[in-house]
């Protein structure tokens, strides 16, 4: 899979995504197939009846390798690869836990569909058993290796096409992507850890994207924020920065409200900028891993503090995939959440870091 997203895939002879084709649900909960590539992101702080907190993140992602893959006799060609990978963090504890699976299509291993809606990756799986199409349920299964999860999920706000957030000013036709996310999920279960099965709840974020994929050229860095606030708000924001440490970082950024309407706001109404960096021991790659972020016109200001430094994630793409615990104001009241960033290697190390 590293190998594969380390080459320039591009989406010849895959189908192409149309900038102004409008979401269709429950259709677009499904799978893709006629894309290049698919993902399914989940990730949430899940609460046990102790008290204790743990941050996860679950994400399959389908990876085909032909648009018009030649006839094979043997039942284990495939044209399709599929991974999946869980990692938690348990409040208390400096590192992360994970676990993964990687394997084909064939026979039967892995697989997506739209009749029943699911993805599966061997004993990995996430389902839409039923639901509105507004408003859908999910159960994510992933047994096995510990740590293991079975969450029953269900939607608190109805899908937000991700062109809807303004982030790139509606210029979203040159991404080469399609996006919706459930920003806020209510999600009810179990976690399995050191051998001790746990009934755990909270809201969880989910992303569906399919397209084409990133590779790892390119001039561009991009740091991606998801934050779930109190009072049933949530926030996202990108910042596009030049890989080499010139210029000025561009970002923007979309507030979720209650009731599901977006407020947008872009560059000079933003304030973004990184407070803390980990210097990776294994690759020498340096991520802003904690930041600051004011958006002035709404009196929001937020110290987003990552849980551990150690949270790089093993991709040809050098991102450090982090949860965060958010802390601040908003309209002169105190304000808390978390949520996950991702952050590119920065090329240049700040001074004094």
């Amino acid at each position: 899979m590293e190998a594969l997203l380390d080459l320039d895939l591009g989406a010849e002879g895959f189908a192409e995504v149309v900038a102004d084709r409008p979401l269709r649900f429950p259709a677009d909960h499904g799978a893709h197939p006629e894309f290049r590539g698919e993902l399914w992101n989940l990730f949430g702080q899940l609460t046990d009846t102790q008290g204790r907190r743990y941050d996860f993140q679950f994400a399959l992602t389908r990876v085909a390798l032909a648009a018009n893959p030649p006839t094979r006799a043997s039942e284990w060609a495939t044209n399709v690869i599929y991974r999946g990978r869980l990692t938690l963090i348990r409040s208390g504890e400096p590192g992360a836990r994970s676990a993964e699976r990687l394997t084909r299509a064939a026979p039967g291993l892995a697989g997506s569909g739209s009749q029943p809606i699911a993805v599966w990756v061997e004993d990995w799986s996430l389902s839409h058993p039923d639901g509105e199409p507004e408003r859908p349920r999910m159960r994510l299964v992933a047994g096995g290796a510990e740590p293991a999860l079975v969450l029953d999920l269900n939607a608190g706000k109805p899908p937000i096409p991700f062109a809807d957030l303004g982030l790139l000013g509606g210029d979203v036709g040159g991404l080469g992507f399609q996006a919706y996310l459930l920003p806020r999920m209510v999600v009810s279960g179990t976690l399995t850890l050191d051998g001790e099965t746990r009934s755990v709840e909270g809201p969880v974020w989910f992303d569906h994207a399919w397209g084409t994929l990133p590779t790892g050229g390119g001039q561009v860095g991009l740091n991606r924020f998801a934050i779930q606030l109190d009072r049933d708000r949530e926030l996202v924001c990108l910042q596009l920065r030049r890989e080499d440490g010139t210029g000025t970082p561009i970002p923007a950024c979309a507030l979720i409200l209650a009731d599901g309407r977006v407020q947008s706001f872009r560059r000079r109404e933003i304030q973004l900028e990184p407070s803390e960096w980990w210097l990776s021991p294994r690759t020498g790659a340096r991520y802003p891993v904690s930041w600051r972020l004011s958006i002035p016109i709404l009196d929001l200001e937020l110290e987003l503090v990552r849980l551990a430094r150690d949270q790089e994630a093993e991709d040809a793409v050098r991102v450090w995939s982090g949860a965060v615990q958010a802390v601040g104001r908003l309209g002169g009241d105190t304000i808390a959440g978390h949520g996950r960033i991702e952050t590119t290697a920065e090329a240049v190390a700040p001074s004094g870091t």
